[in-house]
């Protein structure tokens, strides 16, 4: 198994989770082969990283929610 993903402490997708599914995403894609992570995979390419994106590609929403001015 390779080191857990650098960004893991800090990775935003997480605070829209509940507790179980935050377990399950960061054992499969943090804790495992974090290269396999679309997230990760952005940030090392120097790429924004959307806030909806999920780390295995999709997204939580279709549009980013609107943010107060």
């Amino acid at each position: 198994m390779s080191a857990s993903c650098p960004n893991l402490e800090k990775c935003p997708i997480f605070r829209h989770f509940k507790e179980y599914a935050q377990e399950v995403y960061q054992e499969i894609y943090c804790l495992g082969d974090h290269r396999q992570c679309v997230r990760y995979q952005l940030r090392q390419a120097g790429l924004p990283v959307p806030e909806n994106l999920l780390p295995h590609g999709g997204t939580l929403w279709d549009n980013p929610p609107a943010r107060p001015d």
